[in-house]
């Protein structure tokens, strides 16, 4: 069981801010007064689990993001959705975000100042020690936050106090991310300090490992945007020896991660049986404290309030009654590789003809291909048991046929619109115990193999390709029974380059970090043309057109996918934020 699963957090203390309802939604409480609550460790990490539970609220939907790339169909959700000219209109989608990262920075920013009022007089050094501990968990927690808040929007308010009311909150102007980066920098290295490296056999808290990964990921994105641009951010000015100099941290935090604390990824290497992945293992709830899960969102239930929607969105009817709003599309089957080459499969023809060779109805196609494809999609023919509505009760195995919805005759019922003709496997469990939004299943934020890639990319933006580099991207392959990179051939940062680029799309799909890598490699132009041009359609397996994507777009669109923006109720409530420039 896990330390914070299995407490009620929405309740606790740490939902107390002020009873001031500002433009940052900070929500409407009651005061405690510091003379009641404020007087032990189990207060200051109650207090702590409310900022937890707004954590988890903030990235539960993670999965969604990826609606905003070109390898996943997002249906019914202005989460997610991608509109004809591109990737969705994400700034008015995605406006809860910005409420959801405030709440935990709120919060946060309430627990450490009292917690640290409990440092400054606690006379007993373990005490003070333990206090210390907690507190590095909120500024790692309000680290986060921020860090959400400037990929999506760039410049935002910054401030590490509890905000006196509406007066103050109204008067917030844009910081930019020159200023906040270093910040949240120093804030996670302090906490890296402080925070212990494991809590024995209690999970979901944050750990020094966590700490010390998530500043090497703020370091790279920093470097990022400083060697590839930012324009859409007014005032940012690029810097390529900022881009270095950042590479380099993040390269020397990320090598820590890896070497220093034992960690090691599900399976170290080994697939797994083709029947049975290592890889599909991992997205078990069985898994998910494994040394490969670095730092997760975490879930319980039955019947806590805690549980996740995963089977909801992934799942189709057939498995609890779930509505399949996410879906893959050809463009993710195309990119598995060829267990026998190692390379790149020629591209899968689509029509009805399921004799076709080739064909992406003809389950010959999808023969020899990395493991983690097994894992990760379900092509015709491909099947899972079928789960009760209520999620009590596992039942036969069912069969997926694009365009077949009939149990009756033993197909898997997807009654979902706009079907690409792939379902996910991925996240779909497979026991019974939950109904389709009350899982266990952790969402992983960040894992090793994640490091692994990021780490990767750091050295070969300040080196080039390495060995050490190159036998890291094996061992992820190797979990897919693909074979090794060579390094002649994979010898220049450009080469190397779009290999980790590969390893991210199919080790990473569903996990929300596509539309990131995206927007900070500047490849939206690379990925569905220029302005004013064809773009790109999506078709089914059948060859059915689904949508258009960036048709006849104009630069502006192309640029509004690079950031979001500002929330206009909270521009309202506040003249002084400003709008970032696409949306002005």
């Amino acid at each position: 069981m896990k330390y914070l699963k299995y407490i009620a957090l929405a309740g606790l203390l740490g939902c107390t801010s002020s009873c001031i309802d500002d433009l940052l939604n900070r929500p409407a409480t009651t005061e405690v007064s510091s003379d009641l609550f404020w007087t032990s460790t189990d207060d200051a990490l109650s207090s702590t689990y409310g900022v937890y539970n707004a954590l988890r609220t903030l990235y539960a939907t993670d999965y969604y993001y990826d609606g905003h790339g070109e390898f996943q169909n997002t249906r019914g959700k202005s989460v997610g959705n991608i509109s004809s000219w591109g990737p969705g209109t994400p700034g008015s989608g995605f406006s809860s975000m910005w409420n959801n990262a405030y709440r935990v920075i709120n919060r946060a920013n309430y627990t450490i100042f009292y917690v640290e009022q409990m440092i400054e007089a606690e006379q007993n050094a373990s005490v003070k020690a333990s206090l210390e501990a907690i507190n590095a968990e909120n500024y790692f927690l309000r680290a986060l936050a921020y860090f959400r808040l400037v990929q999506n929007w760039g410049d935002v308010p910054y401030y590490r106090h509890v905000l006196s009311g509406n007066d103050e909150a109204c008067s917030l102007t844009r910081t930019p991310i020159a200023t906040i980066i270093p910040e949240l920098i120093t804030d996670l290295q302090n906490a890296s300090e402080k925070l212990p490296v494991s809590y024995g056999d209690k999970y979901g808290r944050a750990t020094q490992v966590a700490a010390l990964a998530f500043k090497a990921k703020i370091e790279l994105y920093y470097a990022c945007w400083h060697k590839n641009g930012w324009p859409e951010l007014e005032g940012f000015e690029p810097s390529s020896s900022v881009a270095q100099t950042y590479y380099a941290a993040a390269a020397s935090d990320f090598s820590k991660v890896i070497n220093d604390y034992g960690l090691t990824i599900l399976g170290d290497g080994n697939p797994g049986t083709y029947e049975k992945p290592n890889y599909g293992e991992l997205f078990q709830y069985y898994n998910e404290n494994c040394p490969e899960i670095i730092f997760s969102i975490t879930y319980g239930g039955p019947s806590l309030s805690q549980g996740e929607s995963l089977l909801r969105d992934f799942g189709t009817r057939t498995t609890g009654n779930a509505q399949c709003w996410i879906m893959p599309t050809v463009r993710l089957a195309n990119r598995y590789q060829s267990t026998i080459t190692g390379d790149f499969c020629d591209e899968l023809v689509l029509s009805k003809d399921a004799t076709l060779p080739n064909g992406a109805r003809n389950r010959a196609s999808y023969e020899n291909r990395d493991w983690r494809m097994k894992s990760t999609i379900m092509w015709d023919g491909e099947s899972y048991k079928k789960i009760s509505t209520d999620g009590l009760t596992m039942g036969d195995e069912y069969v997926w046929m694009f365009g077949e919805r009939n149990e009756a005759n033993g197909y898997i019922n997807n009654d979902a619109s706009n079907q690409t003709g792939y379902i996910y496997r991925k996240w779909i469990r497979q026991e019974a115990g939950w109904e389709r939004t009350d899982g266990p299943q952790d969402f992983y934020l960040m894992r090793l193999a994640d490091v692994y890639l990021m780490y990767a990319e750091a050295v070969n933006e300040t080196t080039g390709p390495t060995d050490e580099c190159i036998a890291l991207l094996n061992k992820i392959r190797s979990r897919g029974n693909l074979p090794a990179l060579t390094s002649d051939k994979y010898a220049t940062p450009e080469a190397f380059f779009n290999a980790i680029e590969q390893e991210r799309i199919v080790e990473l799909a569903t996990e929300g970090m596509r539309p990131f890598d995206i927007r900070r490699w500047r490849k939206t132009h690379e990925i569905w043309g220029e302005a004013n041009s064809d773009g790109l359609t999506l078709y089914d397996t059948n060859g059915s057109r689904i949508r258009d994507e960036f048709k006849n777009a104009s630069e502006l669109n192309f640029q509004k996918s690079y950031i979001y923006q500002i929330p206009e109720s909270e521009r309202n409530r506040n003249p002084n934020l400003t709008q970032n420039t696409p949306w002005r």
